[in-house]
């Protein structure tokens, strides 16, 4: 039986006389080294003590027990990790024969995440950190930390400090040449840019010393295997698997497994060969907020990285002090339906807003706060809740529209209702760059969600002046993709343009989950189209209904939609 979180802290932390861990825990007790507890400090003032997901975290990602962690939006686990992967010690490697005197550091810490954005954002808070005690030296930043990522070269980076410009490297000869001279003590790199150099240069990586692989955002890079198939289906998909394999299992397939795919057996061969494969099992670390349990159980079965027994599961059960959905109850949810004539509606059944009360305003001052509930939360549901009607079923699976004249009502709320910054999530396969152009057309500062190429992201990265109104607002857009993990501290709305795409629940959660974090108020407006008829082949009427689906929705999640203020 795999060990429970509550068992984990009860040996690692003392116990006061409620048998509870005391609140004034240190992030030093927790295994984070004396001199990176500094740097924290001076970094960031507000930070004083550890959530309550920290306390658990930090101290078993030091250690070397597999970690599988399931927890809300918003508490603190990708900062967290941080602190433990800097905490661990640093592996060398040396030659026998010109012994350890002549050692040079290798890569310790593998962190995979779902793209480059959410590499930057682990960059920038190193950076942050390392220059709290003044300007660092040359390549001090890459000795520490690099991203490895496609495209974006450094030499398109010119506003960014020297020190990050030196820890972006891609998978080209040229670009990772620093990749070759310093290695770092964490990769931070996504699984395509990963796989580019595995299989070209995997001498660059030296993987003998690795001892920790951290897969971030673990549910969008990985699908849990489908189950009930039949023949035909099962055939066509082992066919698919062939010509478009999910990367992020073949690259854990070479450091876990010696077989399970081609791909996998005989890149795992060839390393092992060459002596670039970890010498031992490394830790194994996954964690996402929303993880279903058929892709929980197959890390065990299926894809068998993980052993059972040998697993510390962090994992969130419900609890009475936190909605179902487990987004915070700071935040307001709003529906704006847009009709055929044009109007802009709240959805119907909106309630009226509440004023707000002392314990609202309570917010915490820290980017990285405490919540002093011990909430626990399982998202366990595999199988959807059953609808009301046939009918419903098949409208939650059409595949959403999107309507350029919704841009008009996310202009009219953002002038409206953003004092500083708001975050707009468009379909996948919406053109940003076209939604931005029709946004400053509309008046709206908008800009893309870029932490490298734009400066206007990357200003808001580290930014606490949430309460100081902006003269010129900013509107951040981005598809979901690049959505997942990013933390802006400043971000009060949230906009979501129409119905959300896959696993609706899901992605919803992700997308609320930017705002209200640690505590603090926040507003997710999405906007969708109402009723609408269309005539199709041979005359047929089609009529669709998107305010409906969302309904559905916002009530499987157990999410009541509030009225928004300047609208009917």
């Amino acid at each position: 039986m795999s060990r429970s979180s509550d068992a984990h802290t009860k040996e690692l932390l003392p116990v006061n006389s409620t048998g509870q861990a005391p609140r004034d825990v240190t992030f030093e007790s927790l295994g984070v080294g004396t001199p990176i507890a500094a740097a924290l400090r001076a970094a960031f003032p507000d930070v004083q003590k550890p959530t309550t997901m920290q306390r658990k975290m930090i101290s078993a990602v030091v250690g070397r027990q597999d970690i599988l962690l399931q927890d809300f939006t918003g508490t603190g686990k990708s900062f967290g990790l941080l602190l433990g992967l800097l905490s661990k010690p640093r592996i060398s490697r040396y030659d026998a024969k010109k012994g350890k005197d002549h050692a040079t550091k290798g890569i310790t810490t593998l962190l995979i995440v779902p793209h480059r954005d959410l590499a930057y954002q682990f960059l920038h808070w190193l950076h942050h950190m390392l220059t709290s005690a003044g300007e660092p030296g040359p390549y001090s930043l890459a000795s520490i930390a690099q991203v490895l990522v496609r495209g974006s070269p450094p030499k398109n980076l010119t506003n960014s400090s020297p020190r990050i410009l030196e820890a972006i490297v891609n998978p080209s000869s040229s670009g990772i040449s620093v990749l070759r001279d310093y290695p770092p003590h964490i990769l931070i790199a996504t699984p395509t840019a990963l796989m580019d150099v595995l299989r070209e240069e995997p001498e660059v990586l030296q993987l003998s010393t690795l001892s920790t692989v951290v897969v971030d955002e673990v549910d969008w890079l990985l699908k849990a295997p489908q189950k009930g198939l039949k023949y035909g289906t099962e055939k066509e998909a082992r066919l698919k698997q062939k010509q478009h394999p999910e990367v992020l299992k073949t690259v854990l397939d070479v450091l876990y497994t010696n077989t399970k795919t081609n791909a996998s057996n005989l890149l795992r061969r060839d390393l092992l060969k060459m002596k670039l494969a970890p010498i031992d099992r490394p830790q194994l670390i996954m964690l996402s907020a929303t993880m279903r349990n058929r892709l929980r159980t197959s890390f065990f079965g299926a894809y068998g990285w993980f052993k059972r027994g040998k697993v510390l599961k962090l994992i969130k059960a419900s609890s009475s002090s936190r909605p179902a959905h487990g987004l915070n109850r700071t935040i307001t949810h709003h529906v704006l339906v847009m009709s055929q004539d044009g109007s802009v509606r709240n959805i119907a059944g909106a309630r009226k807003a509440r004023a707000p009360t002392p314990s609202d305003s309570s917010e915490q001052t820290s980017s990285f706060g405490e919540q002093d509930e011990e909430e626990e939360f399982i998202f366990d549901e595999d199988d959807e809740t059953l609808l009301d009607d046939e009918t419903n079923a098949n409208m939650l699976q059409a595949s959403p529209v999107f309507s350029p004249g919704m841009l008009e009502a996310v202009a009219s709320a953002f002038a409206l209702d953003v004092p500083n910054i708001a975050l707009l999530v468009v379909p996948a396969t919406t053109s940003v760059r076209r939604v931005i152009f029709d946004l400053k057309q509309l008046g709206v500062n908008a800009h893309g969600l870029d932490l490298v190429d734009n400066e206007a992201g990357r200003g808001h990265l580290l930014s606490k002046d949430r309460d100081i109104p902006d003269e010129n607002p900013t509107l951040l857009v981005s598809t979901l993709a690049t959505t997942r993990g990013i933390d802006f501290p400043a971000l009060t709305h949230v906009f979501l343009l129409g119905l959300p795409e896959g696993r609706a629940g899901d992605v919803y959660q992700h997308v609320a989950g930017r705002v209200g974090r640690f505590g603090r108020r926040g507003k997710v407006i999405t906007i969708v189209e109402g009723r609408r008829e269309n005539e199709g082949e041979r005359g047929k009427v089609c009529v669709r209904d998107d305010s409906k689906k969302m309904d559905i929705m916002l009530k499987k999640l157990g999410i009541g939609a509030t009225k928004l203020e300047h609208f009917d």
